[in-house]
């Protein structure tokens, strides 16, 4: 019986990638179809602690009992659903294939706001008019984004940093050590297929948290310094700007606002993670002594100001418009940094509200991808199809 190999799930929402592995490994090892499975695994480990040092054998002997050994080809958003490419036992080892795939999405998109995270899960950092916004005029800046273009990768996100991923620095506070670059992908189609205006009663809805004043400057600086668009670059390397190209002292001038701006944000966040270092650890804060001549007005002036109330839902009459997009892209894309900017380019703002991901590689909805609900504790309807699955990847990797 083939127990390794290649199976697609269809990833429900607020899970992430691993939990769905670890959800994965608990009803593998109670099924009597992975039995076999896993004794070979515990008698391969036994045959190789022989080999080793009795410090490497107590090491590996800690770690619990053994587990069926999974991976998946691909992280999915825990907002998103969709098909997640999973490893079982030597299947892990094709897993790369699947990273350079192409893969389809269907996304929807809120105009009117921006988020930290780009989707629905993070904070509001900005707001914009959007009471120009229609079908066409989403359709007519579609070609911008259609094709090889260079892209901006949304600051949370799994992306490696100096052995760091980007969403770390920004849960953490910390500066970006280095300028991120904007990443080459490939748009093999993006098209339109529902939208909906503020008027059509749709349900949709911005998310709840205001982000800070602090979060809301780190989230410009970030786009404006680490991820601006350089003086004559657009989405496509050798686009004409037009009317919107730059003169060289308009360039310099955005370019030392830019600096300055940066400076500031990394001296706040510096003096906000010593704070917070000190209030976990139990060290007094000291008091800075104030400067001679320096009243009681000038005292209260540098204290931090209270932060405004949150502004209202909606900025403008009647809800914000909405776009559902169908789309194919190739690895290395960011389907929330695709919505983010055509917001942008609309004059505008965007975020993800909803993402499927309905195919990757040979795997598609309805067609290869296994129902989550057919996991869940006392159902074996996925057996067979896991077994069914198993099978037929072998049968393909046997035939390359």
């Amino acid at each position: 019986m083939v127990t390794d190999g290649i199976i697609a799930v269809n990833k429900p929402a607020g899970r992430t990638s691993a939990q769905v592995l670890r959800n994965l490994q608990v009803t593998f090892g109670k099924s009597e179809f992975f039995a076999d499975h896993l004794e070979a695994q515990k008698a391969y480990a036994a045959h190789q602690d022989k080999r080793h040092s009795y410090t490497r054998r107590s090491r590996k002997n800690r770690k619990g009992d053994t587990q069926v050994k999974l991976g998946h080809g691909g992280t999915l958003d825990p907002m998103a659903t969709g098909v997640l490419i999973v490893g079982v036992g030597n299947g892990t080892k094709r897993l790369s294939s699947y990273l350079d795939c192409t893969k389809e999405y269907e996304a929807v998109a809120i105009f009117g706001i921006s988020t930290d995270t780009y989707d629905k899960e993070g904070q509001i950092t900005a707001r914009k008019p959007y009471g120009h916004i229609t079908k066409e005029a989403v359709e007519g800046v579609l070609d911008k984004f259609r094709g090889d273009i260079c892209q901006r990768p949304p600051m949370f996100s799994a992306l490696n940093l100096n052995g760091k991923r980007l969403y770390e620095y920004a849960r953490e506070g910390i500066p970006i050590p280095v300028e991120i670059k904007k990443r080459p992908c490939t748009i093999s189609s993006l098209e339109i297929t529902k939208f909906e205006a503020g008027d059509s009663g749709h349900e949709w809805e911005y998310p709840t948290r205001e982000a800070s004043e602090v979060d809301k400057a780190a989230a410009k600086a970030y786009q404006e310094l680490g991820m601006g668009v350089d003086k004559e670059e657009d989405l496509k390397s050798g686009i004409d700007l037009g009317p919107n190209a730059v003169s060289d002292q308009e360039f310099e001038a955005a370019e030392k606002r830019k600096a300055t701006a940066h400076a500031v944000r990394t001296e706040r966040l510096a003096k906000r993670s010593k704070k917070y270092y000190d209030q976990k650890n139990g060290i007094e804060t000291p008091q800075e002594e104030k400067k001679e001549g320096e009243g009681e007005g000038e005292a209260e002036s540098e204290r931090e100001p209270t932060p405004p109330p949150p502004p209202p839902v909606y900025h403008e009459e009647g809800k914000p418009p909405v776009v559902h997009l169908k789309m194919t892209v190739s690895r290395g894309t960011y389907v929330r940094s695709i919505a983010h900017d055509i917001g942008e380019a609309l004059g505008s703002a965007a975020t993800l509200v909803a993402l499927t991901r309905s195919r990757q590689g040979e795997y598609e909805l309805g067609k290869n991808v296994i129902a989550w609900e057919d996991f869940k504790p006392g159902n074996d309807a996925w057996v067979e199809q896991v077994k069914e699955s198993l099978a037929k990847s072998q049968e393909d990797a046997d035939q390359f």
